[in-house]
C-alpha cells in the first residue's frame, strides 16, 4: 500500500537523475542549475499542458528532457512518445541518451530490467516498462509515425527542424498532440534553436504561449533585475569585451554591463548572481521554480499568487549557460563574421534568436565592370596561391584562373574557353595547353596554379575523369555539385572512386552565399588588406558579359517535401558559367586549406619575409657593380 511521496521534477531528478559518460562532459549526479528549475518543473507540473522552450545551444535541453522522460515513467507513470526530425536522429538519441540513462537512473533502472537483452521490450523504437508504463522513440518523417499511439505526453526534440507539414498531415505537433486525446494529465513539450523568422516553429509556437518567460538577474553592483542581452557594436549594456588586448586574449577579457548602473560583472560573479534570479512573462506572470505563479506587477516586494497558466514558452540562451563562459560566445561572434551561413548560425544556435533575412542588395554588373583595377603583372606582388576553376559544357569548357592573398582576398589572373567536341582527344589537348601556362609577378618570380576542381557532373564525366590525371590526382580534382544548404563548401572524400580520382563534392548554395556576400566588399586604398575583397583587371575578357554570368542567378525561397529551403536559381535564358568557375575555385582554395594545410596568412609573411631577403641581395650586388 506505500506511495512514495509525491516529488516535483527538479526534487526527483536532484535525487535521482544522473549524467551518463557517453552523452555528458562530466560523468556523475545530476544537480538543476538555478535557470533550469522552473523549466524542468514546468515539463513536469500536471497542470501545464504545453511547454514551449526557445533555446539556445549549451543549456542543458536535452538532458532535462531525458530527466522529464524518466520523471514521468517512473514517479509518475505516464506513456510518453519523443518524436525526433527524423529516424538518424531517433536512433542517435536512443541510443546515445535514453540507453545510458535506463542504465545509469537507479528508480527508472528498477523497472526496466531489459539493460543489454534483445528483446521486444527493449528495441531502439520502443521501451516497455515493469510498471505498465512505455516509452516511444520515433522519427518525424512520416505520418504513420503520429498514428495508433495513446500517450500522456509528447516531446518533439528540435522542433525547428521537423518538416513544416508532415506528408500533407500537417505540422508534428498538431497531429502529434492528438494522441494525447483521452489523457487526464495530457501534455506536450516542445524544444529547439529557431531557424528562419515567420518560417521557424518553435518561435510561432513560443510567441502563440499564453505566457512567455524571460530569464531576470540582479546587477552584482545596483541590483537591478534584468534580461541579459548581447549587445553588440554600439550597444550601451550588454556583453562586451576589450578589443585593445592581443587576439587571444579577447574573449577572456567578456563582462556584462548593467542596463541601469552602467557598471560591470564577470562571468564568475553572475554565477551567484543567477541563484537569485527569477522568471517574468510579457503577459504579467512571475515565478521561481516552475510550480507557484504569481502576479508581475509590484514582483518580487509584492508576491501575490495566481493561477499555473496551461501553456508557457520560455526563452534561455548561452548568456545564461551555467556550463558555459561568456568568452565562448565571443569566440563564436567572431567566427561567425566569415559569411552569412556562420552568421546565421551564431544568431540561431548561440543567441537563440530566429534568423531574420533581409533582401540581397545585389551587385549590378556595371558596378564590377567599372571598379577593375589594373594591376601591375600578370600576377599582384599580394597573390601567394593560385587555384583554377574549371565548368564543363556540352560543346566547350572554361577555366578562370584565381590569385589569393590573406584573409581570402582575390585576384582574377586570367579566364580561358576552348571549344569543340569533347568525345575526341583533340579537345581535351587543346584545353590542356592554357592549364600548362604560367604567371609572372612583377618582380619576375614565376608562379603556376597549385590546385584546382573540374566540373564532372556533366555528359562526359569519364572524360573529365581521365583529363585530370594529366596534371596529378592530388592536383586537379574533378568536382560534382550539391544544391542543399548545409553541405561544406568541398568536401574530399578519403579515398579514390572507382575511377582512381577522388571526386570532390561541392556545397554550391553554400558557396554562392559566399560568392555573393563578396562581390559586394568594396575595394580599399591601394596597399591595404580588405578580407575577401574580389579584384578584377582590365583585360578584354574580363567584360560586361564576364560580370553578367558571375551574378546570373538569384536567391529564392522554395519547399521541398514540407520543409522550407533556399535555392539559387538561374533565370531562363541566362549563361552563369562564369559563377560556376568561381564555386569551382573556393572549392580548391578550400580543398588545399582543409586537405593539405594551407595558410594564406602564413604564406603572405613568409612572401614578405622572402621579398625583404630579394631586396637586401640585390642591394648588396649593387654595390658590388659600384651602382651606389
Amino acid at each position: 500500500m506505500y506511495r512514495p511521496p509525491p516529488l516535483t521534477g527538479v526534487e526527483w531528478a536532484d535525487e535521482h537523475f544522473y549524467m551518463s559518460s557517453e552523452s555528458s562532459y562530466i560523468e556523475g549526479n545530476w544537480k538543476t542549475a538555478p535557470s533550469q528549475i522552473a523549466i524542468l518543473n514546468a515539463m513536469c507540473n500536471d497542470d501545464i499542458r504545453e511547454v514551449n522552450w526557445l533555446k539556445s545551444a549549451r543549456v542543458g535541453y536535452t538532458k532535462l528532457v531525458c530527466a522529464a522522460i524518466a520523471y514521468g515513467i517512473e514517479h509518475k507513470k505516464r506513456n510518453i512518445g519523443v518524436w525526433q526530425p527524423d529516424d538518424g536522429a531517433r536512433d542517435r538519441f536512443s541510443k546515445k541518451h535514453i540507453a545510458p540513462m535506463l542504465r545509469d537512473v537507479g528508480p527508472i533502472r528498477s523497472v526496466f530490467p531489459y539493460i543489454g537483452k534483445k528483446c521486444p521490450e527493449n528495441t531502439i523504437e520502443n521501451k516497455s516498462f515493469t510498471n505498465g508504463r512505455e516509452l516511444f522513440l520515433l522519427g518525424g518523417k512520416a505520418a504513420k509515425n503520429f498514428r495508433e499511439l495513446s500517450l500522456d505526453s509528447a516531446i518533439y526534440d528540435e522542433l525547428s527542424q521537423f518538416d513544416l507539414d508532415i506528408e500533407g498531415d500537417g505540422s508534428a505537433t498538431f497531429i502529434g498532440d492528438k494522441r494525447l486525446t483521452g489523457s487526464a494529465f495530457g501534455k506536450s513539450i516542445r524544444g529547439s534553436s529557431p531557424t528562419i523568422k515567420n518560417f521557424c516553429q518553435i518561435t510561432t509556437a513560443y510567441e502563440a504561449s499564453d505566457q512567455k518567460f524571460q530569464r531576470y538577474i540582479p546587477c552584482k553592483h545596483c541590483g537591478t533585475f534584468q534580461t541579459l542581452v548581447f549587445g553588440g557594436k554600439g550597444a550601451v549594456y550588454g556583453l562586451e569585451w576589450d578589443k585593445t588586448l592581443p587576439k587571444s586574449k579577447v574573449a577572456k577579457s567578456a563582462k556584462y554591463r548593467c542596463n541601469s548602473c552602467s557598471d560591470t560583472f564577470s562571468y564568475s560573479e553572475f554565477l551567484d548572481l543567477d541563484v537569485q534570479g527569477y522568471w517574468i512573462s510579457e503577459e504579467g506572470m512571475a515565478t521561481y521554480d516552475g510550480i507557484t505563479f504569481y502576479e508581475s506587477e509590484g514582483f518580487p516586494a509584492n508576491k501575490k499568487i495566481t493561477a499555473t497558466p496551461e501553456v508557457v514558452g520560455f526563452r534561455l540562451w548561452s548568456i545564461y549557460s551555467n556550463f558555459s563562459p561568456w568568452s565562448t560566445i565571443v569566440t563564436e561572434w567572431y567566427k561567425a563574421q566569415a559569411d552569412s551561413m556562420a552568421l546565421k548560425s551564431f544568431i540561431n544556435t548561440t543567441l537563440g534568436e530566429a534568423f531574420e533575412e533581409t533582401e540581397r542588395v545585389k551587385t549590378k554588373p556595371e558596378e564590377l565592370l567599372a571598379r577593375r583595377e589594373h594591376y601591375a603583372a600578370e600576377v599582384p606582388d599580394e597573390v601567394v596561391y593560385i587555384t583554377v576553376g574549371g565548368d564543363m559544357q556540352d560543346h566547350w569548357a572554361e577555366f578562370t584562373v584565381k590569385g589569393w592573398t590573406a584573409g581570402e582576398e582575390s585576384y582574377t589572373i586570367d579566364q580561358f574557353e576552348v571549344h569543340g567536341d569533347p568525345s575526341v582527344s583533340e579537345f581535351w589537348d587543346q584545353l590542356e595547353k592554357p592549364l600548362r601556362k604560367s604567371y609572372k609577378k612583377a618582380n619576375g618570380q614565376v608562379m603556376n596554379w597549385a590546385t584546382g576542381v573540374f566540373d564532372s557532373g556533366g555528359h562526359y564525366t569519364g572524360e573529365v575523369y581521365k583529363f585530370t590525371k594529366r596534371f596529378g590526382i592530388m592536383r586537379l580534382y574533378p568536382g560534382k555539385g550539391e544544391s542543399q544548404y548545409g553541405k561544406p563548401v568541398a568536401t574530399k572524400p578519403r579515398k579514390k572512386n572507382a575511377h582512381g580520382v577522388y571526386l570532390i563534392m561541392i556545397g554550391t548554395d553554400n558557396a554562392k552565399d559566399i560568392i555573393y556576400d563578396r562581390v559586394g566588399i568594396q575595394l580599399s586604398e591601394v596597399g591595404t588588406p580588405r578580407p575577401g575583397c574580389m579584384h578584377f583587371p582590365i583585360k578584354e575578357w574580363c567584360n560586361l558579359g564576364f560580370f553578367e554570368q558571375l551574378l546570373a542567378e538569384v536567391k529564392k525561397v522554395v519547399v521541398i517535401k514540407g520543409q522550407k529551403s533556399y535555392r539559387w536559381i538561374n533565370p531562363p535564358g541566362k549563361r552563369n558559367e562564369k559563377l560556376d568557375c568561381e564555386v569551382y575555385n573556393l572549392a580548391a582554395l578550400r580543398v588545399a586549406q582543409q586537405y593539405m594545410s594551407l595558410d594564406l596568412d602564413s604564406l603572405v609573411i613568409n612572401s614578405q619575409s622572402g621579398a625583404k631577403k630579394i631586396n637586401k641581395i640585390q642591394d648588396i650586388g649593387r654595390l658590388f657593380n659600384g651602382n651606389d
